[in-house]
């Protein structure tokens, strides 16, 4: 088995051994060939498992690889330092370090390429990622609204798209490097341009 991911235990009734194999070797492909090679025979070939199995609990190689993002995101926890802006950028903190592993990067920047071609994929993989950043920095954000950190009455969602959007631009689109100091230059101007 690769040391490339932990497996935690799926939400889902998938075999628990079924699914570490998988998400295994899909990481492993992805690290070693990139997401344009990595194909649903091609990992369960890897995983050593039917691809009549995968289909079964992965219908589409979009909803493997999105399953493989949960897992490598699981290491993304609530700061709560007691302050706001410190949680903000923790959090930010943690995403970069996260999204420098090469399963992590291949997996989301080959599935948003795809999305831009592929409108099903773009729905499953734009509803996920929504999803997931609303996990965590929701709730810094309700935190820091109940505090007073952030003034009362910003639009949650564009105030989280503010947060986030330099972030993904930078990896996804831009391909550029994203360093700590930039994470924290980003929180300190959307919450110092909403200052009232």
């Amino acid at each position: 088995m690769t040391d490339l991911i932990r497996i935690a235990p799926a939400p889902r009734a998938i075999p628990p051994k079924t699914r570490e194999k998988v998400l295994s070797a899909a990481a492993t492909l992805l690290q070693n060939h990139g997401y344009a090679h990595v194909t649903m025979e091609g990992v369960a070939a890897h995983a050593g498992t039917a691809k009549t199995t995968l289909y079964r609990w992965w219908p589409t190689k979009a909803a493997l690889l999105l399953d493989l993002f949960d897992v490598l995101s699981e290491e993304l926890a609530d700061p709560d330092t007691g302050d706001t802006r410190a949680d903000l950028k923790a959090y930010l903190q943690q995403l970069l370090s996260m999204m420098s592993r090469n399963a992590a990067q291949a997996t989301a920047t080959g599935m948003f390429a795809e999305a831009q071609s592929d409108p099903a994929t773009k729905e499953e993989v734009c509803a996920h990622f929504t999803s997931f950043r609303k996990s965590v920095l929701g709730t810094i954000i309700d935190r820091g609204l109940a505090r007073g950190d952030i003034r009362a009455g910003v639009n949650r969602e564009i105030l989280e798209e503010i947060l986030v959007a330099p972030f993904w631009f930078r990896i996804l689109v831009a391909h550029e490097d994203v360093s700590t100091t930039d994470c924290a230059h980003w929180v300190d101007a959307a919450l110092d341009g909403l200052k009232g």
